[in-house]
């Protein structure tokens, strides 16, 4: 048998004679008790330091383990891995114009995306929603985020201009892209032939096709839609007109394409109207200007322009005359 010690014993004397008045103290009585008790296991646990120091070591552990696990769970989290595709803000303004464009360089091993993309003021800057490669192609979905912090900003719609660049594994064998621009419009861009070195009909430089909305109205009979084809020195510059639901829209470059001597320009219409605008009545017309550089421009057949609605218009080379 155990021999007890006269500590021993004062100490299961006081436990007792606590328990038997618990019932009978007031509220002010029972918070003394608790000090006492409290007292009393530090006292236990400063004189049983080798016990006291086992369960500290034991929570501590349990802490770590579940750090560790967390950490490891969020690791081995779902998504695509961006290291391939990054984006930089290079600029950001009240938006002039055209607020929303993309131009690709698909020279090179890095495929560089320009972009212009809408943003509720100017104090935004350009984030990555998604972006895959696969098949052939590349997709990028782009959207803008406060950088501002909440703070004071110019009252005007806002252009945010970035850069994005673009590594895939086998550059060569990509032939189309498509950037999403979350607060604008969708551009596809395909390039069947965009990296064949000297191939017939001519081969885009290291300039990228542009287009420019001149005039947008509603539709007259006096003027018919249409497409004039002329040489620059630079390559083909391209002046149509199309129709749209409204006049509320504006003109968006989509492929552009060289193959078997013949230069495929892709025109879509756009709306310019938030959602709660109202646009007058009538059908539109949007008059636009497709600038093309070409290094051997001369090599080309012909010029196909296609409009919304299938509409298609191709030009012949030998009907094409030198821009004024």
């Amino acid at each position: 048998m155990t021999e007890l010690t006269r500590r021993d014993v004062l100490l299961s004397t006081a436990a007792v004679g606590a328990a038997g008045l618990a019932g009978c103290v007031s509220d002010s009585e029972d918070g003394e008790s608790a000090n006492a008790g409290a007292s009393n296991g530090d006292e236990n646990g400063s004189e049983n330091g080798n016990e006291s120091t086992a369960g500290n070591e034991t929570e501590t552990d349990g802490e770590t383990d579940g750090t560790d696990s967390g950490e490891e769970s969020g690791s081995t989290g779902s998504g695509s891995d961006p290291s391939n595709i990054t984006i930089e803000t290079v600029g950001a303004a009240c938006a002039e114009g055209d607020n929303d464009s993309v131009t690709i360089d698909w020279s090179g091993g890095v495929i560089v995306v320009n972009g212009t993309t809408p943003a509720p003021n100017p104090c935004h800057e350009a984030v990555l929603e998604e972006g895959t490669i696969e098949d052939g192609s590349f997709m990028l979905v782009v959207d803008v985020a406060d950088a501002n912090e909440g703070g004071v900003c110019q009252d005007c719609v806002g252009a945010v201009e970035y850069e994005a660049r673009v590594e895939p594994e086998n550059p060569d064998e990509i032939t189309e892209a498509t950037v999403r621009h979350v607060q604008g419009g969708s551009h596809g861009v395909a390039v069947e032939s965009a990296s064949d070195e000297g191939g017939e009909g001519g081969e885009p430089t290291s300039g990228e096709p542009s287009i420019e909305t001149r005039d947008a109205g509603c539709l007259s009979g006096e003027r018919e839609r249409n497409v004039v084809v002329n040489w620059t020195e630079s390559g083909i510059s391209i002046e149509g007109a199309m129709q749209t639901p409204d006049p509320c829209h504006k003109a968006v470059l989509g492929g552009v394409t060289v193959e078997n001597g013949q230069l495929t320009v892709d025109v879509s219409a756009e709306s310019t109207l938030s959602e709660d605008e109202a646009c007058t009545q009538c059908v539109g017309e949007v008059l636009y200007t497709v600038d093309v550089p070409l290094s051997n421009a001369d090599s080309l057949s012909r010029v196909t322009v296609t409009h919304p609605d299938d509409e298609q218009i191709t030009v012949d080379a030998d009907d094409i005359e030198p821009a004024e």
